[in-house]
């Protein structure tokens, strides 16, 4: 939880003026750093620049003053006004009435029965005080006799409701002590941190930790006095015993603390509500249709779910009525090829989910054909589906995971990309050729889906200080999404796509050779794409200068060192997986080391196990499901053969580049991982039918052109995420026409470089 939210939650809602402004001196400081920002590119002479940022720190600190005042004011008139009314309060505690002493020997008595909401723990004390109510119900007709008792009664409840009123309201005092303590480190920590000072340390040893409210006497006699509540309580209602006396305030103040944090929780729900309220108004209503004859209404996104889903069924149930290719198996084959094909296109229902009804529909069907043609056995079918369903493919994917999970949860990954970028400068065009290569750096070693979320986080500091409408931030965050759409080529778990090509490449090409394949590739694409990006943006002109990316601070620690070095050796088996395959057979062994590696030492756990893309790794077992169907069946070969009937008399590279543009415009309108789910298995076969075969150039060839996709905000995890990012006043950075102007060159340029450079390379290492 952010700090903000953090003091928002634990504040006490009747003072939450009296706070310090938290979000308001971050915002000061924003501020600030985008007028520096400013002051650069509008070529302010070094000493007005200087006199600048001297004027600029006197600002915040000025401000910083105000709500140090306003702590100390605050804190002052209360703290008078509590220890007041403890001293008033002492002093006016009702005597006990000694005649009745034998009866009352002690206030245990009529207040304990009054408390019937605390449950204690067995002890001797609760026992006493059980025993106790006991003998005042018997007792409490003898009191209500006399007026004057019941009157001494009333004092006693109210002492008690006082009593616990101060405790909670010292208690309160207290716990706001601590958090404008932590307000002001956090607020100093973050100006340091973003404007490149040192005031942290200086202003808290002088100013801070000299006002009263933090000086450790006000804080050891505020603790006394909360003790003192807690004697007289003691004293009082629980014959003296603190710690019952504890017990019971304590279950009063957690009370009032969730009441108050439920009510604050309800305000942030309300005002969260609002916001997105605000942005749907701007946006375009949902449109919502009538149902003929009926009252009701339907969602526009309901009524487009409903019709792909029927005309994908009735698509299904037509292609299994017609005879297309003389045999059962593979008519039925196909009917689920093309019903998978446009269920994962429409997205009709999620991806995932039509996954997972693949395999269910793989056995009703009698898909599954043995090696003499019969058709295969349920048992048996099913046992084959679900061993292709969970491969060493798979664990791959799960190995890639865990790396990815530990390198981003310790911060090593953000580490070196912000140390990266802190050396960049601060003109636009190194700057995003800077970001371009650590988000194509950092997919091939955790994915392109998650690389993307880091890389805009990083940039973070020079979106917000950019002038409002500046073309700057639409070309950082394009230049991001389309890196990393690239740098998806980069190893087999750089992207889903890959795994799936991976599991179609006999033998296994291995991380060596695959490296040696996607790199040339990859860094010609890179520097193109951001040629085009220069071209179209003409960033320098805009903001000649940008606001240096900051690099962490943090220290080195044992765990990230130990991270690191199972991460090298993981990537090192995984390039040496040709030469090892005699002792560790497949690659998803390599992939358990990190699995087991960081879930038994704990550096990952169950959250992180839960947070795995889980959605992903069941679109591609579903894809693997389907794979092994279309090749039993038959189907699969009957369509290779049709095709390499068309394709025999040209030559492999012709071929690839063939399919490598059927693929660009299939990946383009769709997923990248469903362009590979469809069409890799079918490019693989038709390799292998050609008469001099080339399978693994063809399937790879493929497979990387399915990463080329990124004409559309549609095309792959990374458009989707880049196409989501806004402007603080909720505008969408980036629109369809951005994708459009430099996503579609770019893949034109990335599929010929695959037919081209890679066919040249893949032929070099024999494929």
């Amino acid at each position: 939880m952010k700090f903000s939210h953090s003091l928002q939650f634990n504040a006490v809602p009747d003072w939450t003026e009296h706070y310090v402004a938290y979000d308001q001196l971050k915002k000061l400081i924003f501020q600030i750093e985008k007028d520096k920002v400013d002051a650069v590119n509008n070529a302010i002479d070094p000493e007005k620049e200087v006199s600048s940022n001297a004027q600029n720190q006197d600002r915040f600190l000025v401000q910083l003053d105000l709500q140090l005042e306003k702590v100390f004011e605050f804190y002052s008139q209360k703290e008078a006004e509590l220890y007041n009314k403890l001293d008033s309060l002492q002093h006016s505690m009702p005597i006990q009435d000694t005649s009745y002493e034998p009866q009352y020997p002690n206030y245990i008595t009529p207040l304990a029965s009054l408390d019937s909401t605390v449950n204690l723990p067995n002890s001797t004390s609760s026992i006493d005080e059980k025993t106790s109510r006991m003998s005042f119900e018997s007792r409490m007709s003898t009191v209500s006799k006399d007026a004057h008792h019941v009157n001494y009664v009333e004092k006693l409840v109210d002492l008690r409701s006082q009593l616990i009123s101060l405790y909670v309201s010292l208690s309160e005092l207290d716990s706001y002590v601590e958090l404008n303590r932590m307000a002001f480190e956090k607020i100093l920590k973050k100006h340091d941190k973003v404007l490149d000072a040192d005031l942290r340390a200086h202003y808290l040893r002088k100013m801070v930790c000299e006002s009263r409210p933090f000086i450790p006497h006000t804080v050891q006699v505020l603790h006394a006095q909360i003790e003192r509540v807690e004697q007289i309580y003691a004293d009082a209602f629980c014959n003296g015993h603190l710690a019952l006396a504890t017990r019971q305030m304590k279950t009063n103040l957690r009370d009032q603390i969730v009441y108050d944090r439920n009510s604050v929780w309800k305000d942030m729900v309300s005002q969260e509500r609002k916001t997105l309220d605000a942005h749907v108004i701007e946006g375009k209503p949902e449109k919502v249709y009538n149902i003929p004859f009926t009252s009701y209404t339907i969602r526009s996104a309901l009524l487009n779910t409903i019709f792909a889903c029927l005309f994908s069924v009735i698509l299904f149930i037509i292609l299994l009525c017609v005879d297309l290719f003389g045999n059962r198996q593979e008519n039925y084959c196909f009917a689920l090829l093309i019903f998978a094909a446009v269920m994962w296109a429409t997205e009709a229902i999620p991806l995932y989910a039509t996954s997972l009804m693949i395999p269910f529909l793989i056995i009703p069907l009698g898909i599954m054909r043995n090696a003499d043609g019969t058709q295969m056995a349920a048992k048996a079918a099913s046992k084959a589906v679900f061993e292709h369903m969970f491969s060493g493919t798979i664990m791959m994917l799960l190995g890639g995971f865990s790396l990815a999970a530990a390198l981003s949860k310790y911060g090593i990954a953000k580490a070196f990309a912000s140390h990266v970028l802190s050396r960049a400068g601060t003109r636009p065009r190194w700057v995003l050729l800077a970001i371009m290569s650590v988000a194509a750096f950092l997919c091939m070693f955790i994915s392109n889906v998650a690389t993307p979320v880091l890389c805009f986080s990083l940039i973070n500091p020079i979106l917000r200080t950019l002038p409002d409408g500046s073309p700057v931030g639409p070309c950082l965050l394009l230049g991001i999404a389309l890196a990393s759409c690239i740098g998806g080529m980069g190893s087999p778990i750089a992207s889903p796509q890959n795994i799936i090509t991976v599991q179609y490449m006999n033998p296994n090409p291995g991380w060596g050779i695959w490296f040696g394949i996607a790199l040339p590739i990859i860094v010609i694409s890179l520097l193109s794409c951001w040629g085009i990006l220069l071209l179209v943006y003409k960033p320098d002109t805009a903001v000649p200068h940008l606001n240096r990316v900051k690099p962490s601070r943090d220290k080195i620690t044992k765990t990230q060192v130990f991270i690191v070095a199972i991460f090298l050796l993981t990537i090192a088996l995984w390039c040496a997986e040709t030469s090892l395959e005699y002792a560790l057979g497949d690659t998803g062994i390599i992939a358990t080391i990190p699995l087991f590696v960081f879930f038994g030492t704990g550096i990952l756990g169950k959250d992180d196990l839960h947070a795995f893309l889980w959605s992903v790794i069941v679109l591609a077992q579903g894809g693997l499901a389907l794979g092994i169907a279309v090749t039993s069946s038959g189907l699969l070969e009957d369509i290779a053969l049709h095709i390499k009937d068309g394709v025999k008399d040209l030559e492999p590279i012709a071929i690839l580049a063939i399919f490598s543009f059927l693929i660009l415009v299939f990946s383009t309108f769709v997923s990248h991982t469903v362009a590979a789910l469809i069409i890799v298995p079918i490019v693989q076969q038709v390799g292998q039918s050609l008469p001099i075969p080339h399978p693994n150039l063809l399937v790879m060839g493929a497979g990387l052109a399915c990463c080329a996709g990124m004409g559309l905000s549609v095309s792959g995890y990374p458009n989707m995420s880049a196409v989501m990012m806004e402007d603080q006043t909720g505008k969408p950075y980036l629109k369809t026409k951005d994708f459009l102007i430099v996503g579609v060159p770019t893949s034109v340029i990335v599929t010929l470089l695959i037919f081209t450079v890679g066919y040249g390379v893949m032929v070099a290492v024999g494929f």
